[in-house]
């Protein structure tokens, strides 16, 4: 009777030991894998060039992209204002949180922003 007593106490003790483990270890908040899709934090801030703006996206606290002309356009221009260069940053952040890459911006997507340039 005192053996069955001491196996069911062990019994008991591993078990409680086994769930409060698996208890603590479902609560760790610590991300994996900051690599995968679902954990990036992407943010657009203007930045002024000369007489004009551009933008630059951050990754987390890294930047990863800084346009200082307008994307899609040859040559060196930059955005007239500093809610334009934040329109299209928004629109690259919009792509690269969809997994599109390179997120380009075309013609179209501009003028549909009414992004002002000279043609």
């Amino acid at each position: 009777m005192i053996k069955k007593s001491i196996n069911f106490r062990f019994a008991l003790i591993c078990s409680w030991t086994f769930a409060v483990t698996i208890f603590i270890s479902s609560c760790n908040t610590k991300k994996e894998n900051s690599n995968s899709e679902g954990l990036r934090n992407y943010k657009v801030s203007a930045i002024p060039v000369d007489s004009t703006w551009g933008y630059r996206i951050y990754q987390d606290t890294v930047a990863i992209i800084e346009q200082r002309n307008i994307p899609g356009l040859p040559g060196n221009s930059g955005f007239k204002t500093e809610e334009q260069a934040l329109s299209i940053g928004k629109l690259v952040v919009d792509k690269l949180g969809k997994g599109v890459f390179p997120p380009s911006v075309s013609i179209p997507e501009l003028d549909s922003l009414k992004i002002t340039y000279q043609r």
